[in-house]
């Protein structure tokens, strides 16, 4: 009884189909990580860098400094004409610099934002102007004669 031990057999076969699954996984996948890849390994919790976004940002800076968000624990909306402008003048800067590297969709979304932007600026320039002049004493409606 002796020679009877118990025999171990050992299934080799499911090695080498793993190994074959391995290398047909990565012959589907391509060499080069994607850049959604990469923006998710970086972190779940951070929203992904694309130039849309950059302009959201930029976009959202100038809305709160023209006084078209409030902050969320005032009532009173604040406008700072120099922070907007300086805003403005990013993008534009960013049209400039990019002119010719950008896609249909990255031109189009720039375009359209500083086109409102702008034209927001204005009238809140305009706004600001006559209700400086009305504190001055000067009626709009007959301006002085000279």
């Amino acid at each position: 009884m002796a020679d009877e031990q118990p025999k171990i057999i050992i299934d080799e076969d499911w090695k080498a189909q793993v190994l074959r699954e391995k290398e047909q996984a990565q012959v589907k996948q391509p060499e080069e990580p994607t850049e959604a890849a990469e923006d998710s390994e970086a972190g779940d919790d951070e929203a992904p860098s694309t130039f849309g976004a950059l302009i959201q940002s930029l976009a959202a800076q100038c809305a709160f400094a023209l006084g078209l968000i409030a902050p969320p624990d005032t009532k009173q909306v604040m406008v700072n004409l120099e922070e907007a402008r300086y805003c403005v003048d990013t993008l534009v800067m960013l049209r400039e610099k990019t002119k010719g590297n950008l896609t249909p969709q990255e031109q189009g979304i720039l375009t359209q934002t500083l086109a409102e932007l702008q034209q927001v600026y204005a009238v809140r320039a305009q706004q600001i102007q006559e209700a400086q002049l009305r504190q001055a004493g000067i009626d709009l409606k007959n301006p002085p004669k000279a």
